[in-house]
Formats: structure tokens, C-alpha cells, sequence
């Protein structure tokens, strides 16, 4: 296994960033529950207030959906502008001030069910099929080789600092700085692509000078996902969006044939284990500026270029 010499083994204190995207999207909640709130002023003060409460729903659906432990904040501040902007036109109409409190409450109780309901979406158990999780034990056991290879994590290099990438000896994290983890998951990849396949497993940490590895999991490095994110589905997610699709675009339309991503639980540590077959033609990892050809040699990932990529190319896929 090719392993980053300047990837810290202890766990890193994480800053939280808010995305463009979040930037984005509280922005248009903010916007939406403003404008819903001066038409129910005007609707209100014109005497046609039926319709308009439900308006509400939609920043309160929205926000939830994205965010299921923010929207009971939304669905709360709807509420109470609902309640300061029609509750005087309902007074002294006891009907009214009752038909107004429900259904501010009924905000709140929207936003609670729904991101109750997602977040036991979200936080259900994958477990994975016995005979995936059994595989996965043997292949510890085993150690790498020609087909299996470990990694701690994919998302190591995204929260590093300019004082850590200047500081590093890793040439991977100088020349591709934050991208540095996820191109050597496309390059581990790459080379099980290029050879007889294999299995790619994230979550597990080896001691080569004790010779024994740890099941980890990939729990931690839900912090560095989107909140939405932040389960296996979203992990799958990343791998394809951010690894195959950006640096193995070759394959990306029929990634489906080739790799195979689950999550076997073992120990109560979610691990992710990628199982590659092998292409008919060559793939090569795009970053952008150059392609690079990698194979899979006994228990590494190597790279190939020249005379020698030439060879194995013509030798290897001259009869696919």
C-alpha cells in the first residue's frame, strides 16, 4: 500500500466549515420565510388569511429536508412571525386566536415529525450482508496483497493548513494540497482497474512495525461531509462525485460494472469496501493537468509511464 508519509495517524481536532453551498441555501430560507411573512401581513389585513399559513410549509419542509435538526428553529421563528402578524387581526375572535396558536403549533410539529422521520433514515444501521462482512474479515487477517489493500481514510488532506502541506513530506500533499487523500483513493482504484481487480477497504489501521491493523471505521470523517451527507449513502456519494467521477472520468458512465461500494459493519465500525473488477481497456487517473497509468504490483499500487506503460498496455488489454 502506498501510504502518505506526512498523514498524522492521531485523530485531528476539526474546524467546522460552512459551505458556499449552506451560505446559499440559508439565504433562500431566509428570503422565502420573509416574503411569506409580509404576504400574510397583507393578506391578513385584507381579510384573506385561509391559504396563506400553509405558505409557511415550504422554508419549514426545505430547511428540514437539508438540515432535520435546524428546521425546528425555522418552523419556531414562522410561528411566532405568524403569530405577531395575525394575531391581532384575529382578536377579540376567540375562534380565531385558537385557530392562529394551532397553527403555529402545528409549525413546530411539522418540523419535529419530519426530521425525526429523517434522522432515523439517516442514522439506521447498514449493515451489510453476512457474507460481505465475513469477507472483509478474512481479508484482515489476511493483510494486503496483490488484491486487497487498506486505507485509514479518503478525507485526511481535505481540513490540512498551508503550515501542513508546506510542512509535509508527502509529494502527493505538495502537489495536490487538500485533493492529495482523494487521488490516492482513484489511484488505488486505478491500479486494482488495470490489473485483475481487488478490494479496497477504508476504515483500517495498520502498524507495519507490529504487523497488525485496527478496525477504525469511517464514522469520523462524517464530519467533513455535508450534514445531509453525513451517513454511508453520502459517503458512496463522495466517492463517486468527488474520486471517480473527477479523477477516473473514463469510467464514470458505467462505474457500475466495475466497482461495487458497501459498508459492512464489524465491531460496531462502519467500513467502507470497494470491490473492483478488472476494465477491458486502460484507465488512466485525469487530474486535470496530466494522466497517469497505475497498476497493481504484489502489495502496492505503482505508477507506469513510457516504454514500460506501453508494454503492459499492448500485453495486458491486446486481446480485450
Amino acid at each position: 500500500m502506498i501510504q502518505s508519509p506526512g498523514f498524522p495517524v492521531s485523530d485531528r481536532t476539526r474546524t467546522l466549515h460552512l459551505s458556499q453551498t449552506d451560505l446559499v441555501r440559508f439565504v433562500v430560507i431566509g428570503a422565502i420565510t420573509l416574503s411569506i411573512a409580509g404576504v400574510t401581513f397583507l393578506s391578513a389585513a385584507a381579510g384573506y388569511g385561509a391559504i396563506v399559513p400553509q405558505l409557511f410549509y415550504f422554508p419549514i419542509l426545505y430547511t428540514t429536508y437539508f438540515y432535520p435538526g435546524r428546521g425546528v428553529y425555522v418552523a419556531s421563528c414562522s410561528a411566532a412571525a405568524y403569530l405577531v402578524i395575525a394575531g391581532p387581526f384575529a382578536m377579540p375572535n376567540p375562534l380565531l386566536v385558537a385557530g392562529i396558536c394551532f397553527q403555529a403549533l402545528l409549525f413546530i410539529g411539522i418540523a419535529a415529525g419530519s426530521g425525526y422521520i429523517l434522522k432515523t433514515r439517516i442514522l439506521r444501521p447498514y449493515a451489510e450482508p453476512e457474507e460481505d462482512a465475513g469477507a472483509i474479515h478474512t481479508m484482515i487477517r489476511t493483510g494486503e496483497c496483490d488484491h486487497v489493500e487498506f486505507k485509514l481514510r479518503s478525507l485526511w488532506s481535505m481540513d490540512l493548513t498551508k503550515e501542513d502541506i508546506q510542512a509535509s513530506q508527502s509529494a502527493e500533499v505538495r502537489k495536490y494540497r487538500n485533493n492529495a487523500s482523494k487521488f490516492i483513493i482513484a489511484r488505488s482504484i486505478a491500479g486494482f482497474l488495470n490489473t485483475d481487480g481487488g478490494d479496497l477497504v477504508i476504515g483500517i489501521r495498520e502498524d507495519r512495525m507490529l504487523s497488525t491493523t485496527e478496525i477504525v471505521g469511517i464514522e469520523d470523517e462524517y464530519s467533513l461531509l455535508q450534514e445531509m451527507d453525513r451517513n454511508p449513502d453520502g459517503y458512496r456519494r463522495m466517492l463517486i462525485d468527488s474520486v471517480v467521477r473527477k479523477y477516473l472520468p473514463e469510467i464514470f458512465d458505467s462505474a457500475s460494472r466495475f466497482i461495487r461500494i458497501s459498508f459492512p459493519v464489524i465491531g460496531g465500525r462502519t467500513l467502507c469496501h470497494v470491490h473492483v473488477r478488472p476494465t477491458e481497456r486502460p484507465v488512466f487517473v485525469d487530474t486535470g493537468s496530466e494522466e497517469l497509468f497505475f497498476i497493481r504490483v504484489d502489495a502496492s499500487t505503482r505508477a507506469l509511464a513510457g516504454k514500460a506503460m506501453t508494454r503492459y498496455i499492448l500485453n495486458r488489454f491486446s486481446s480485450s
